[in-house]
């Protein structure tokens, strides 16, 4: 497994488990973003940089339409169970009950998340094996 394929799996994976629906443009929509905020930090400064960015990869019409899509999966996401799960995974209230973090926040959490490992001790996490050389 490449590294790419890596931080895909463990940002998909982590969306699941915060209730965001795969099946809304959102939800691939945030993955982009993700992905990207994990190899470039700074685009966090400028999210409207990053939202032109997704909109490129994914063949949008705007950045608008990335941040709309965005902001109606936490929305719905809110409104069906809310984000109790990223308190879980952090250990401590990251988001208060009843409230939801903004696109920010939440691609920042993410992506934290990642980088800091947390999901090797939230996940039945297998490394990957290491190709041998002969």
């Amino acid at each position: 497994m490449t590294k790419d394929q890596e931080i895909e799996k463990i940002v998909r994976l982590t969306l699941i488990r915060i209730g965001i629906k795969c099946d809304h443009t959102g939800f691939t929509y945030l993955e982009h973003a993700i992905k990207e905020v994990i190899e470039n930090p700074k685009l966090l400064r400028n999210l409207r940089s990053l939202f032109t960015i997704v909109a490129r990869q994914c063949g949008a019409s705007s950045a608008f339409r990335v941040e709309a899509n965005i902001h109606n999966s936490l929305v719905v996401t809110q409104k069906r169970h809310g984000f109790d799960f990223i308190n879980t995974i952090f250990g401590f209230q990251v988001v208060k009950p009843g409230q939801r973090p903004t696109i920010g926040e939440l691609i920042k959490l993410v992506a934290e998340y990642y980088t800091m490992g947390l999901y090797k001790h939230n996940y039945e996490y297998v490394e990957p094996e290491q190709p041998v050389n002969a």
